[in-house]
């Protein structure tokens, strides 16, 4: 996937490798895919729709990014509560 210049906002795809990292998952077992759509406009938020799935599950989510909705702590929910399959643990 190519990513756009993004000088203004957050880049969705750039933030959900960041999150993965930070959970210790490997981005490379995650699909990411920016949509336009006017759901988003239904919604009153000024974002995207990303379609976020992880290959090894096939467990697909979709958020609506942007400034004012909460998509990155709707993800992160996601992927601690086990949506996307079991999150390594940190050693003992």
């Amino acid at each position: 996937m190519q990513l756009r210049d993004t000088s203004n906002r957050i880049d969705p795809v750039k933030a959900l490798h960041g999150l993965l990292r930070a959970q210790g998952l490997d981005a490379d077992d995650f699909e990411f895919e920016e949509h336009d759509s006017g759901f988003v406009d239904l919604l009153g938020t000024s974002g995207r729709i990303v379609s976020v799935r992880r290959r090894s599950t096939g467990e697909e989510r979709l958020y609506a990014t942007g400034p004012d909705s909460a998509w990155m702590g709707a993800f992160m929910m996601d992927i601690g509560s086990g949506h996307f399959g079991r999150v390594p643990r940190a050693p003992a």
